[in-house]
């Protein structure tokens, strides 16, 4: 299996940003975890149509227009299933998502944050992790969370971007957002 996830960059009230969804419990792996609305390629379809079905499925046909800028680097996830992240933008503004019809079944909630915040280097930090002794130790970003000790019933630690979300966004950011950012 393979799968395809969309990283949607989009205007919230106006202002730059990227939109994320936290997975909900009824979700069969990764519950509640922040993610970009994706999932597997059906027989056939490429990269993109799953990004933009797998969109529409999770956040409802009322979010409008979605356009591909291109694809990005594939990443294994944990389960090893290759993902391939498609990187474009939501045309209509978000707002405070009221034209959202997101799916019970697997979008807890949606936000947002600003590319002015995701690049602010305030915002993100490293984390040494490993799944087990047997696993190399892999550093990886982490953003929205700058105390690791703070209190893990916070909406700051609830919407922390972390694991292959992170890895993706942050690869978004370096190579593709920042690069193009004019100067201040």
């Amino acid at each position: 299996k393979q799968a395809s996830v969309f990283i949607p960059l989009c205007n919230r009230h106006g202002v730059a940003s990227v939109l994320f969804t936290v997975r909900s419990q009824h979700v069969g792996t990764h519950k509640g975890q922040v993610s970009f609305p994706g999932g597997h390629l059906e027989p056939g379809e490429s990269e993109i149509a799953a990004a933009h079905r797998e969109t529409f499925e999770e956040l409802g046909f009322t979010i409008g227009n979605l356009h591909t800028i291109g694809n990005c680097q594939t990443l294994p996830a944990k389960t090893l299933t290759p993902v391939h992240p498609v990187i474009g933008f939501i045309e209509q503004d978000v707002g405070d998502f009221e034209h959202f019809a997101p799916s019970e079944g697997e979008v807890e909630r949606v936000f947002t944050r600003s590319i002015e915040q995701l690049l602010d280097p305030a915002y993100k930090r490293y984390e040494t992790l490993q799944r087990d002794e047997k696993s190399p130790k892999v550093t990886m970003p982490v953003y929205g969370w700058p105390d690791e000790n703070g209190d893990k019933s916070s909406i700051e630690y609830q919407e922390r971007i972390w694991g292959l979300t992170a890895m993706i966004l942050d690869s978004v950011l370096a190579k593709v957002v920042a690069p193009t950012r004019p100067e201040v």
